[in-house]
């Protein structure tokens, strides 16, 4: 089924076309390269944690406990590397695939390397009213106090990073995550069977990520949740978030981003992004109670409560700004694709084996060049 996203006026139709064409998180496949490297400090100490940014287009990556990253990037775009307690460094990539990167430390070290206190910075103070407009659950509401979280960002040295609290209300619909279940139970209504990292790039186009924040995402209520301290969570406001990405437990990042002409109350992942398609995935899940019967000589249903997910996929067609649902089948995503067939003919008889994500994001790059 094909869709043309089309208003009732001109003015509404130019509005839906600017917001498709620009892109939900800015990220032009055409235009990209792969690039990997490593953080570290001065004295070879791998940083954890460390956040590697294409300026240009906003996504960015994590640095394992190695110290590594990789990362797809605009080949004449800067990268702003971040570690709590060193300082920001900007990088031309200039078509460079591999990097070296070492920070500086923008910290007294007293007493030892292993006791480090980061000085004013950016990013080390995050008002967390950006995220919502109210109360974090079973935590008072101090407007504006101070909290202090630390993490190891190598084996020597270890960050405090100070967050600036304001008063906030737990966002409609949020729920603060149990991950456990007792036995019986199948699937989770979460994404994650733990908070994760992650960061969110907000409606101003700015971007909010610190290691001492997690994320996670609820798959039924269709909201972005935030903890700082696994205890306390807050559903991020729904209006501040252009998109956001969540690391899973291989570090490989997940991207998300508000669609509404495909669901309105919830976000919709996002598998491949470029200047002619977009493809989106959406999860939707549904809770369904144990009803195991048994009369003795037969039985009927599940003797488990069961979180099932049903997932869909859209293809948009940038340039005719047709949004079409379609099937994991060769013969469907041809006729998705129909516009450049010879294209996308050409990527069917190299590329075999099952249809899913991977070969979903690696066909959308291919058509985007």
């Amino acid at each position: 089924m094909v869709y043309t996203l089309s208003g009732k006026s001109l003015l509404k139709r130019t509005c839906v076309v600017i917001f498709l064409v620009a892109g939900i998180i800015g990220f032009a496949s055409a235009q990209t390269i792969s690039i990997s490297g490593t953080v570290k400090t001065a004295d070879g100490d791998a940083l954890h944690l460390a956040f590697v940014q294409d300026k240009q287009y906003k996504n960015g990556a994590y640095t394992d406990s190695l110290g590594s990253f990789s990362l797809a990037v605009n080949p004449n775009s800067k990268l702003k590397v971040s570690c709590w307690g060193f300082r920001d460094t900007l990088i031309d990539i200039n078509n460079q695939t591999t990097f070296a990167i070492v920070l500086k430390p923008t910290v007294n070290i007293v007493a030892s390397r292993s006791n480090i206190t980061p000085q004013a910075d950016d990013h080390n103070n995050i008002n967390m009213a950006t995220f919502s407009a109210g109360t974090v659950r079973d935590e008072p509401s101090v407007p504006n106090h101070l909290e202090t979280y630390s993490y190891q960002a190598s084996p020597t040295h270890k960050v405090t990073v100070t967050l600036t609290s304001g008063s906030f209300d737990m966002a409609q619909g949020a729920v603060f995550p149990v991950f456990t279940h007792k036995e019986a139970t199948q699937g989770s209504r979460y994404l994650f069977d733990d908070w994760v990292h992650g960061y969110v790039v907000t409606a101003a186009d700015s971007v909010i990520q610190n290691p001492v924040l997690f994320f996670n995402y609820d798959k039924i209520g269709g909201g972005l949740l935030l903890t700082k301290d696994k205890h306390a969570a807050i559903e991020v406001y729904r209006e501040n978030v252009k998109s956001f990405t969540l690391f899973d437990a291989l570090n490989q990042p997940l991207t998300f981003a508000p669609v509404p002409e495909i669901d309105k109350t919830h976000y919709v992942q996002v598998i491949a992004s470029g200047n002619n398609y977009k493809i989106y995935k959406t999860i939707k899940t549904k809770f369904i109670a144990s009803n195991y019967e048994s009369d003795g000589l037969a039985s009927t249903g599940n003797n488990f409560d069961l979180y099932q997910d049903e997932f869909d996929y859209y293809i948009l067609n940038v340039k005719t700004n047709q949004l079409q649902k379609i099937g994991l089948k060769k013969k469907v995503l041809k006729q998705a694709f129909a516009a450049d067939g010879t294209k996308a003919d050409g990527y069917f008889k190299t590329n075999d084996g099952d249809i899913d994500d991977n070969y979903l994001a690696s066909l959308g790059d291919y058509m985007n060049k």
